[in-house]
């Protein structure tokens, strides 16, 4: 007969024939053996051409795939109304339209700076033209607002 533990003469998993406690590995032992076990089979990796190849060739095609993903062109944004007229009647295949993106606050930064570039350039031109023609070189006077 059994105990429920798989042992038929009645101690424990616990008990040792001597009565003492059993000991328990040292888990920087253990830790120590994982790594020894992974590096040696990291170096017959390393060892291994068909292996070797092989990483290579999946390393190469994650690379094709991240470089075909950054240059994709993005998607266009749905119509945002349907041009045909449709009946009373007829149900609508596609859905409601989606909704126009929100504008971005940095959007309008943008085109700030955008303004503020031109008027340089501008200015920049300006200031060439001068020097070629040799007339004097003058900072333009400050508008009053």
């Amino acid at each position: 007969m059994t105990d429920g533990v798989g042992r038929t003469d009645g101690r424990t998993d616990t008990d040792c024939p001597d009565g003492e406690a059993p000991t328990q590995p040292d888990p920087r032992d253990l830790v120590r053996d994982w790594i020894t076990v992974w590096q040696s089979e990291l170096a017959a990796i390393a060892t291994d051409r068909e292996m070797r190849e092989n990483w290579q060739a999946a390393a190469g095609a994650w690379v094709g795939l991240a470089s075909a993903i950054m240059c994709a062109p993005s998607p266009s944004p749905p119509p945002a109304h349907d041009p045909a007229p449709r009946s009373a009647g007829t149900a609508d295949a596609t859905g409601p339209a989606a909704p126009a993106a929100a504008p971005d606050a940095r959007d309008a930064e943008i085109e700030r700076l955008g303004r503020h570039v031109a008027a340089l350039e501008s200015r920049l031109a300006a200031i060439e033209h001068n020097d070629a023609v040799g007339g004097p070189l003058r900072r333009p006077r400050k508008r009053k607002a």
